[in-house]
């Protein structure tokens, strides 16, 4: 996958991270994380090995299940991210 693919995945990812609704404080604390993580990779992109892209990773991965039912637009997002990510070699 190149990097413009991966570039992509997450924009899509950060806008999906906008749009959720009806989260508690801390559920919109942890999307407010994730989206400025993103961010930061979407303006200073590094190599796929750079270990930003390993904890982003690990970070959706460890949230997949707590958006399944509330959030099926986000977690599809999601999916799609690690699943560039992981074809990336992260």
């Amino acid at each position: 996958m190149e990097q413009n693919d991966l570039r992509e995945k997450l924009t899509a990812l950060h806008d999906e991270l906008a749009r959720a609704d009806n989260v508690d404080d801390n559920t919109r604390e942890l999307l407010e994380h994730l989206s400025s993580d993103i961010q930061a990779l979407l303006d200073r992109p590094g190599a796929p090995d750079d270990g930003r892209y390993r904890t982003l990773t690990g970070r959706l991965r460890g949230n997949l299940a707590r958006f399944e039912t509330s959030h099926p637009m986000l977690t599809s997002a999601m999916e799609r991210a690690i699943d560039a990510l992981v074809q990336m070699g992260v």
